[in-house]
């Protein structure tokens, strides 16, 4: 049994669409013009200042603020909703469930949105916590409360995502990390993973042979 921390974005959903196109509904409201839907996927994943400060340029506080802010009209109310569940997830989450496994989001999207997104699927019920971010905090900060959190803690813990953001956060508190191959991350960001799946029902002998105790900290 092992709490199992799963992030949102890319691993258990495609919210390519409604992500892109929310990026593209702030950029020309910012004075900047629209970016191509091909050359926005590299930016799903990491949090929306990190974005807004790359495609534009500017790193004032104000300023990346009013671009998440415009980027979250559109997203919670219509871009949320373009979301798909990848193929053979939700029998994933069931799975581990039965198994009496304690399963958590972790993602840069705002708890509130996140918890949006699963019960668009129908698979809140899976999960014990939802952990989320804003502009302040950073994927690595959610780690740090689960390990801390002695509802959690006590058993062997690891994470699921598919980019560098995801498995670097997990290396800098020593959680082992697994990489799934169907999201937007790249080869050379799967280095800094434990291991790597090619598919969702490989998930389920790689969290058993992965997950370790991790110390609080």
């Amino acid at each position: 049994m092992n709490t199992v921390i799963f992030d949102l974005d890319g691993t258990l959903s495609d919210s390519a669409e409604g992500i892109v196109k929310s990026i593209n509904y702030a950029l020309p409201r910012l004075g900047y013009d629209e970016v191509a839907e091909n050359e926005l996927r590299r930016y799903i994943g990491p949090p929306l200042y990190y974005t807004f400060e790359n495609l534009t340029g500017i790193k004032e506080e104000d300023f990346l603020l009013k671009a998440v802010t415009i980027f979250r009209e559109r997203y919670f109310s219509i871009g949320y909703r373009e979301n798909v569940l990848y193929d053979g997830i939700k029998d994933v989450l069931e799975h581990l469930v039965k198994l009496e496994n304690i399963l958590c989001i972790a993602t840069t999207k705002r708890k509130d949105i996140a918890e949006n997104v699963l019960g668009l699927f129908g698979i809140e019920k899976y999960f014990t916590q939802v952990h989320g971010t804003d502009i302040y905090r950073k994927k690595v900060d959610l780690l740090r409360d689960m390990i801390n959190d002695p509802a959690l803690n006590k058993r062997p813990m690891i994470m699921i995502g598919d980019r560098d953001t995801d498995f670097k956060a997990a290396n800098e508190v020593n959680m082992p990390s697994i990489a799934v191959k169907w999201g937007y991350g790249n080869e050379k960001e799967f280095e800094y993973a434990t291991r790597i799946v090619e598919k969702p029902e490989q998930l389920l002998e790689a969290i058993q042979k992965n997950a370790r105790k991790v110390e609080e900290i």
